[in-house]
């Protein structure tokens, strides 16, 4: 991610949602007051690929099948957007 002091890696967890906001300790802009630095906040943005070869979907159906009602919210959600695309 870059930053003020150039780019730095986090690791995103597995089942990180577009959107999710993390922070930077420390690598913010310098307090006014001269006492230390602020931190950062990055948003992430999760892209999903617009075109799928046969087998990719045929995988990703079969996930959301395995899934079932154990999905989250956000996750059915996705998976939902997916049947509209190939619906």
């Amino acid at each position: 991610m870059p930053t003020l002091d150039g780019k730095v890696k986090r690791k995103i967890p597995a089942g990180a949602q577009s959107g999710t906001v993390f922070r930077l300790r420390g690598k913010g802009l310098p307090d006014p007051s001269g006492h230390g630095r602020g931190d950062q906040l990055v948003r992430i943005i999760v892209e999903t690929p617009r075109r799928l070869t046969p087998r990719q979907r045929e995988l990703l159906e079969e996930f959301g099948r395995i899934s079932g009602d154990g999905v989250s919210p956000a996750a059915k959600g996705f998976f939902d957007k997916v049947k509209e695309m190939f619906g």
